[in-house]
């Protein structure tokens, strides 16, 4: 009997439990077929354990993956195809630069993202340690396609979104890594709009631009700034013949436009509604 009454009293606890362990999967990710945002997740306790977890593949895919590593260096290998064809056309009257993001297009910042993972917090809490301690190593490629570059007479410009502050910093971690032309003049931070077009025209009006290297759409032209998601796709597939030619693309899931889009660039939504417009954006069957 005592055997019996122990049996039953411990399924009675399982069933409990996986009660209460299902009404909270169903309040954490509410089924919507709704256009409208779904509702607020309001436990304080799962927001945060939710807040960084969509960036811990994507870290680690960065961090980790040989795939992400081939591609980096597909790109450019691409580029300096693409470089020696523009080297040959000899009605270029002007002298060649090439054009770069620094940000996961020549310096790998997945330390930072995993901080921000494991403490959760996000940009810009830690951004300005990470860049002052100017320890981003080089992308698998960038350093040797960039001195290919400058050995055959063509200045390199790097373009960044990192802010006047952040100059000599940035300066200091591509210098360190050996990185052609890493000084004051060709490293053009940002002083004021986060758009880079008009550093960009300022660049061309001087230069003959050969080639932009970036991981966002923006760093290559303005036809992509602030464009919702199905915008955004419409404006690669008009300038498809672009990519692999004159603009060549970095990956990097763990952060950019791509998401921003995601939330129609509101910064002020909390994480709770971040994770279910994230969820919301699938596409299955």
């Amino acid at each position: 009997m005592k055997k019996t009454a122990l049996l039953i009293t411990l399924v009675s606890i399982i069933l409990t439990s996986s009660c209460k362990w299902f009404q909270r999967e169903e309040q954490a990710v509410p089924a919507t077929t709704s256009t409208e945002a779904p509702a607020v997740v309001q436990d304080s306790a799962f927001r945060q354990m939710v807040k960084n977890e969509h960036m811990v593949m994507a870290t680690l895919y960065q961090q980790t993956a040989a795939e992400y590593r081939a591609l980096c260096y597909q790109a450019f290998n691409i580029g300096k195809v693409m470089l020696d064809i523009d080297l040959a056309d000899n009605s270029v009257n002007k002298h060649r630069i090439i054009v770069l993001d620094v940000d996961e297009t020549v310096l790998d910042n997945s330390p930072f993202q995993a901080r921000s993972v494991l403490e959760s917090t996000s940009y810009p809490v830690y951004w300005d340690e990470w860049c002052n301690i100017a320890r981003a190593e080089a992308l698998p490629g960038a350093l040797d396609f960039l001195k290919y570059a400058r050995s055959n007479g063509v200045s390199i410009f790097y373009v960044t979104n990192r802010k006047d502050y952040l100059k000599d910093a940035t300066v200091k971690n591509l210098a360190a890594l050996g990185f052609p032309h890493a000084d004051g003049e060709h490293v053009i931070t940002r002083s004021a709009e986060a758009s880079k077009e008009g550093r960009r025209q300022e660049l061309s009006g001087k230069y003959h631009i050969s080639l932009l290297f970036g991981d966002n759409l923006n760093d290559f032209a303005e036809d992509f700034e602030g464009l919702a998601v199905k915008p955004r796709l419409e404006a690669v597939d008009r300038l498809a013949a672009a990519f692999g030619s004159r603009f060549i693309i970095l990956p990097n899931a763990m952060y950019g436009d791509w998401e921003n889009a995601l939330y129609g660039y509101n910064t002020g939504i909390d994480d709770s509604t971040r994770f279910q417009l994230r969820r919301k954006a699938l596409r299955s069957f």
